[in-house]
């Protein structure tokens, strides 16, 4: 296990030092965001989902149209009578053409396929967002996981010389055993530590693979050390989601093409009234009858009254009634939630930058108590297992502090998906933050 180990983490070293020397940029948050925006499936679906709509609206549009139809027909046809039998042909031409004058249904009809395009597009930008936040996430976890492979390598080299030291002392006898042994436990408490940040590594690499389409590569870093305050207050960001969450929109149009297909519902109780024009050539009369060819035009006005259907309107409406109260209920939950969600997301951001500040200062007071410990073990004024337990509180306050950067910029990310303020300069925005691979 060991083995593999090693020879993991020095594939993984190594690839990120060859990928600071490459000529060729470290794959950054903004590219794989466009591959994301141009190869992710489940976009893709969503863009077929916008043409469908449009599809739809057009498809219910046309019931507004003139319709137009040619029907012909020839026939063969043998008569008898008690006169004798006869044989002729026959033909019928039929030019019609209908438009509607009041079609209530029809034109509501209309106007919910109109919204349910704006619904699709919104329903795409929300998932834009959604595949932005698990793409970002993922890319953090994977800085992170990195971060920690390169802390760990760093103590584990010291750990390695710390017990060669120590094997070399007790074999003078000058040493305890405790000594040596606390030394190899901790050796192979970060050996563990590697192999889980490098399983967390290959994991969030995998999914960026998947939400991106493309691969990874060595991804550029996070270089920033320097984190502003958060923007806005948390009144504006829950304003701003309330207003402009694309989820939320998708759900407000959703529910005005339901009030759409109440009112289409209802109108079918009303009159509905059309235009027919028809133009006939026949040399045929009822029965298939032989008689002269002949031609006729008519126009006529056709009104509809409904009367009774068995119900059908009624019941019709009533689903209709009970789909606009889901939308409302359904509307009023997302709010709830997307507030919510905003809410927690400021109150961590909070925290995670104040975390940013306690954990800096935590890394620098630690980083001179190692070294404060280790020169007390020099002179014999601190034991093995002070230097340890030092060494143990740094590594640990690094990672904290590591995962504190990381957390913050999740939060400013997900604030900005559920504020609705997702664009490519906004991702631009945050890839400022990264840069190329220097390790």
């Amino acid at each position: 296990m060991n083995t593999l180990l090693n020879r993991g983490l020095s594939i993984f070293l190594a690839g990120a030092l060859l990928g600071s020397a490459s000529p060729c940029p470290a794959t950054d948050l903004l590219s794989l965001y466009r591959s994301a925006m141009n190869d992710n499936s489940m976009l893709k679906a969503r863009r077929f989902g916008v043409d469908r709509a449009r599809a739809d609206a057009d498809q219910a549009h046309s019931r507004l149209y003139p319709q137009a139809s040619i029907q012909s027909s020839v026939s063969r046809n043998d008569y008898h009578d008690p006169s004798g039998d006869q044989r002729y042909s026959g033909r019928r031409n039929v030019l019609q053409a209908r438009q509607a004058l009041i079609d209530l249904p029809a034109y509501y009809r209309s106007d919910g396929a109109r919204l349910g395009i704006a619904q699709a597009e919104q329903e795409a930008a929300s998932a834009r967002a959604e595949v932005f936040a698990q793409l970002a996430d993922q890319y953090l976890n994977a800085l992170q996981a990195d971060d920690e492979l390169m802390q760990l390598q760093s103590e584990k080299e010291a750990a390695q010389r710390q017990v060669e030291r120590l094997r070399a002392m007790r074999e003078r006898e000058m040493v305890k055993v405790t000594d040596l042994t606390e030394a190899i436990s901790w050796l192979q408490q970060v050996n563990t530590r590697e192999i889980d940040a490098l399983t967390k590594s290959e994991a969030a690499q995998v999914r960026l693979r998947e939400l991106s389409g493309r691969d990874t590569g060595v991804l550029a870093m996070l270089v920033r050390t320097e984190f502003p305050l958060l923007p806005k207050t948390i009144e504006h960001w829950v304003s701003a989601a309330r207003e402009n969450n694309p989820a939320i929109i998708a759900r407000r149009v959703a529910l005005q093409a339901s009030h759409r297909a109440a009112e289409a519902a209802r109108a079918e109780h009303y009159p509905q009234l059309s235009l027919s024009l028809q133009y006939s050539q026949s040399n045929l009369t009822y029965d298939n009858l032989s008689q002269r060819g002949y031609d006729v035009g008519s126009a006529s006005l056709e009104l509809r009254i409904p009367i009774y259907e068995g119900g059908r309107v009624t019941a019709a409406e009533a689903s209709a009634l009970a789909q606009q109260a889901i939308d409302e209920a359904q509307l009023e939950s997302l709010m709830r939630e997307v507030e919510r969600d905003t809410r927690v997301a400021y109150a961590s951001a909070q925290a995670n930058r104040a975390r940013i500040d306690s954990t800096n200062a935590e890394v620098d007071a630690l980083t001179q108590t190692v070294r404060a410990q280790e020169r007390g073990y020099e002179l014999g004024a601190a034991t093995v297992i002070h230097v340890l337990d030092a060494r143990r509180r740094l590594l640990r306050a690094r990672v904290d502090q590591s995962m504190a950067r990381y957390d913050y910029l999740r939060d400013l990310i997900g604030l900005t998906v559920r504020s609705g303020r997702l664009t490519e300069a906004e991702v631009a925005g945050f890839n400022q933050w990264l840069g190329p691979r220097t390790d």
